[in-house]
């Protein structure tokens, strides 16, 4: 037999899920996350594509500056070397004058000089004289001038000049300064 219950009881309702819908707007949130995040990466992608352009149009124009001031700091290099030389010749121009003065001073008569060579810390000559006394008399005089000090002589040889019989001499001295 089969029984029926005509009795209303307490049922529980089901809840029809409206799969259409689901269905719907899933794929729909999916499709919008991927083109709101497709479209910031390809503006970020593009923002550091101008700042590399820039930084690279930067580049270039700071390699030209840099060859120019290598150029500026070759030209300065150039320009100190000739003004150090200047400034060599002009020290250097008072010294041998105030020497030779003092030699052609001090040289008696009867006595020639042959080489000079000045050099800041030592002066040579090398020269002929008639005699030994006339050699002693011009150490004597350069000692004696104030410009020269350790008068040494190195060499004193007879040899003839002409057919006369002359004292080839050699000298070292210190410059005063």
């Amino acid at each position: 037999m089969i029984r029926i219950n005509l009795i209303r009881g307490k049922r529980k309702k089901r809840r029809e899920l409206n799969v259409d819908f689901t269905y719907l707007i899933v794929p729909v949130l999916v499709l919008a996350g991927t083109f709101y995040f497709h479209t910031t990466v390809t503006g970020k992608i593009s923002r550091l594509n101008a700042d590399i352009q820039k930084a690279n149009a930067d580049i270039e124009r700071l390699k030209k500056e840099i060859g120019e001031v290598e150029k500026f700091k070759a030209r300065k290099a150039e320009l100190q070397k000739k003004v150090d030389i200047i400034s060599n010749l002009q020290t250097g121009r008072v010294g041998p004058v105030r020497y030779l003065e003092a030699i052609s001073a001090a040289i008696p008569e009867k006595c020639w000089i042959e080489t000079l060579n000045i050099q800041p810390e030592k002066v040579t000559l090398s020269g002929v004289a008639l005699n030994n006394h006339t050699i002693a008399n011009f150490m004597t005089s350069l000692g004696q001038s104030g410009r020269f000090r350790d008068v040494v002589l190195g060499a004193a040889e007879q040899t003839r000049v002409a057919n006369t019989k002359l004292v080839r001499f050699n000298l070292t001295f210190q410059p005063v300064n």
